[in-house]
């Protein structure tokens, strides 16, 4: 008797988490970690949760918009169009309708030099995230002015300050611990005082009765950490609220951790430091894999202030060219 052969269960995922998920188990099962993909495509999903497209499809509004409008380097967008092409062809197999990228084509990538709040600017953010007004319906009054002053004042990426755990932070030592960053390494930074203290009160209000793998930051169980999509929803409000405008490209949650470095940079050049000295720390403070995304930040820095030119320039001239293109995407 000749053997069965056993088809696969068809695809009933009917939305786009669905339909990840499905794809995720599959690249599992064929033994794949597919760590990376799984990432690119939770941010996909996010993105596509945030423009409000509908289930069902993908389209090419939604797949240019993850892919070309967003400040990315040419090699990550060029990773992330093999992910979504993945995605698409399992997509068409569950019977949606998707548009599939053309990873060979030569697509025009809109660019935007990262935005750095000024001096001004932080002020005005900061004091419209502070003047949210309590509310028995949400707790970003509670959460928001801690978790934005984490982002700017320890430059962390976005994921990282909602992945952080109540282990994670340590006020009496005054470090956070960061877990399984973007390069997939852990981290141990120092934090200032005043930041210290800031969090120890928080965590009392927040967390009256603290259990380990609580989340830092949560809206509705400790125990779940806020999506990415909120917070980015909620920062666009105080952006209206403190009369910065909004664009495609900025300003958004990830310009405060630009303000970190640019900040300390700025900070050491005023002291006379030996910015060839100080960056290699900033790489380590910040998870970088390398010294390009740090150095990235240094252009950007001695872009909008000549006088720290004056200073990198010494060490730096093989960094900092005397004309300054426009880069072609920055650091995360």
């Amino acid at each position: 008797m000749p053997e069965q052969i056993t088809m696969p269960e068809p695809s009933t995922a009917s939305t786009l988490p669905g339909l990840v998920a499905e794809l995720v188990a599959l690249r599992h099962a064929g033994g794949y970690r597919f760590k990376v993909p799984q990432r690119v495509l939770r941010q996909f999903v996010a993105h596509c949760r945030q423009h409000g497209y509908a289930d069902g499809s993908i389209t090419k509004e939604a797949v240019h918009g993850f892919l070309y409008d967003r400040h990315l380097r040419a090699s990550t967008v060029q990773r992330n169009e093999v992910v979504l092409r993945a995605l698409v062809e399992h997509a068409r197999a569950a019977g949606w309708d998707a548009y599939l990228p053309h990873g060979t084509a030569r697509v025009r990538l809109r660019h935007q030099p990262p935005y750095v709040f000024t001096d001004d600017e932080t002020r005005r953010l900061f004091a419209a995230i502070d003047s949210q007004p309590m509310s028995s319906f949400s707790n970003k009054a509670l959460v928001d002015p801690v978790l934005f002053r984490v982002l700017y004042g320890a430059g962390l990426r976005v994921s990282e300050a909602l992945h952080l755990t109540l282990p994670d932070v340590d006020t009496d030592n005054a470090t956070l611990r960061i877990r399984d960053s973007k390069n997939g390494e852990s981290r141990t930074i120092p934090i200032t005082a005043r930041l210290a203290a800031t969090l120890h009160a928080y965590l009392a209000a927040a967390h009256p009765v603290p259990e380990p793998g609580d989340h830092v930051f949560y809206t509705r169980a400790p125990g779940r950490p806020i999506n990415q999509s909120t917070v980015y929803l909620h920062f666009r409000g105080y952006l209206e609220d403190s009369g910065i405008p909004h664009f495609a490209g900025g300003p958004h949650p990830h310009s405060l951790r630009h303000g970190f470095a640019v900040t300390n940079l700025r900070r050491w050049a005023a002291a006379g430091a030996d910015l060839a000295v100080m960056l290699p720390y900033l790489a380590c403070y910040l998870g970088h894999a390398d010294l390009r995304g740090t150095q990235y930040y240094l252009r950007l820095t001695a872009d909008a202030y000549p006088e720290v030119m004056a200073k990198a320039q010494i060490r730096f001239g093989y960094v900092i060219p005397a004309v300054i293109p426009e880069p072609a995407g920055g650091p995360s």
